[in-house]
């Protein structure tokens, strides 16, 4: 599986890049098809709120995209918030697949 990182508005360091990779990492163990998986990391500045942190990432596997967004005030979260929700989506889809191939079988 390769892992694509980039920024925007965002320089992408060592350690979030890392923390990125090992946390997208584990998808692997779930869905062995993943072919690539493009996150992008951005940070938007908001007089209100403050920053907002967005991760948005995605997916190519066997014959399908999961597209998953996510936003927090921290982005070590927002990363964090990715990865379950990526990882729910990995799931429901091997899930569904499982499903259809018994259905085929008569």
């Amino acid at each position: 599986m390769k892992v694509i990182i980039s920024g925007r508005h965002l320089k992408i360091t060592d350690p979030i890049k890392e923390y990125t990779e090992e946390k997208i990492g584990r998808l692997d163990k779930y869905f062995d098809s993943i072919i690539e998986v493009d996150v992008t990391l951005s940070v938007e500045h908001s007089k209100t709120e403050g920053d907002v942190h967005k991760a948005d990432a995605l997916l190519f596997g066997n014959g399908t995209k999961i597209k998953v967004e996510t936003e927090n005030s921290d982005l070590y979260a927002a990363i964090d918030e990715l990865s379950d929700v990526l990882e729910r989506q990995v799931k429901k889809y091997k899930e569904k697949m499982k499903d259809h191939n018994k259905k085929g079988t008569h």
